[in-house]
Parts: structure tokens; C-alpha cells; sequence
């Protein structure tokens, strides 16, 4: 056999062991730091219509900051550009009525995804109608208090507690949004690229403190 014939059966089975290799995967264990930076990654080539780029930004937080598997990350990823594609499309005045049960089918999916892996108990389909409400509320220009509504009850599904425990973080991570997506510079005059990491990360700071406490018990 041939050394080039040898090197590239070693790199496909690397390859596959790195698709197989088994992962816990763990909303909780990410860097508020590194997540922040992937996640105005993400938002900054979903603006610019990247949509390859974006996909690939998400599957780095799936993979390098909840620690899913690649495939349930690609899956994930793909799930979410389909349903921000459909969700686009939908804002158009002559758009099929039916584009937006296509945008809750493909968050359904993401979500489906994300309980499968993490074992959660939370109802993929309700997350889903949740996520296009919080998405249609910012797409709509609401007022960030609006918009954090349906985004803290997502957080508290994933990580426990009462959507109350979360508004701070979901105000921080829709104001780091607004920078990357509004038409607004900072007021300061600031980089609105490093405020949205800032602000962000803020968020993702709170986050892990709250997700780390133990949830209180139900009244």
C-alpha cells in the first residue's frame, strides 16, 4: 500500500472518529467570552446575507461551546438558517401565508435537536412559536422590553427557573443584536462591532451565574 493511500485512509478514519466520538453536550458550559465573539459572528454574516457563514458560526457554538456532536450541531445550524430563509421571506407583503408554518416547522426541528441531545423536558414546538415571537417583535421594531418576553422563557426552559431571573440577560443580548442589525451607532460613538461583544458578553456573564445557582422550587 501506498504512503499517500495510507495517509488518507488515517484521515478518514480521523474523520469519522471525530463525527462518532461520543459528546455530553452541556448548555452550560460555554465561555461567555468565546460565545459572545461566535454569536456577533453569527449575526453580522446573517446581515450581510452570508448565509454559509453564519450556519458555520452556530455550528462553533454548538460544537465548541455546548459540546454537541457534530452532526446533531450541523443539524441544528441548518434548522436555524432555514427558518430565518423562511422567516425573511414571510416579511414580504406577497408572501405565501403557509411560509410562516415553515418557519415554526424549522425551529421546531431545532429544538427537537437540542431536547434530543440534551435530554431536556421542555416542548420543542412551544420553543419554537417562542422564538418566531421574540424574532417578529425585533423584525417589527418593538421596544426591547417587548422583545425580551418571549426570550426569557426560553432561557428559563433551557436552564431552569422563572423567565423573571432572565430578563437582564435577554435585555443585554437583544441591545448586542440591535448593534449588529439596527441602523443606530452607539451613542458614544463606540465600535458598535466591540459594544455588541461587550454587551453581549455581559449577558452571557449573568447567564452562567444564574444558570450555575440551583432553580428555586416551583410556588
Amino acid at each position: 500500500m501506498r504512503n499517500i493511500t495510507k495517509i488518507l485512509l488515517l484521515i478518514i478514519f480521523a474523520f469519522v472518529v471525530y463525527l462518532l466520538w461520543p459528546r455530553t453536550p452541556d448548555m452550560k458550559a460555554f465561555d461567555p467570552a468565546a460565545l459572545a465573539k461566535l454569536e456577533v459572528e453569527n449575526w453580522q454574516a446573517q446581515k450581510a446575507g452570508k448565509g454559509f457563514s453564519a450556519v458555520i458560526a452556530r455550528y462553533k457554538i454548538f460544537t465548541t461551546q455546548y459540546h454537541f456532536a457534530p452532526i446533531s450541531a450541523y443539524r441544528i445550524s441548518q434548522s436555524q438558517a432555514d427558518a430565518l430563509e423562511h422567516l425573511k421571506s414571510s416579511q414580504d407583503q406577497s408572501a405565501d401565508p403557509a411560509e410562516e408554518n415553515r418557519v415554526l416547522s424549522a425551529l421546531t426541528e431545532k429544538y427537537t435537536w437540542i431536547k434530543q441531545q440534551t435530554k431536556g423536558t421542555f416542548d420543542p414546538d412551544a420553543m419554537a412559536r417562542e422564538e418566531l415571537g421574540w424574532r417578529t417583535l425585533e423584525l417589527n421594531k418593538a421596544s426591547t422590553d417587548e422583545i425580551v418576553g418571549p426570550l426569557t422563557r426560553i432561557l428559563a426552559a433551557f436552564y431552569g427557573g422563572a423567565p423573571e431571573d432572565f430578563k437582564q440577560v435577554a435585555g443585554d443580548l437583544i441591545s448586542a443584536r440591535a448593534l449588529i442589525f439596527g441602523d443606530e451607532a452607539p451613542a458614544d460613538d463606540a465600535n458598535p462591532t466591540v459594544t455588541a461583544k461587550t454587551t453581549a458578553e455581559e449577558g452571557y456573564k449573568l447567564l452562567k451565574e444564574i444558570a450555575a445557582s440551583p432553580a428555586a422550587p416551583a410556588q
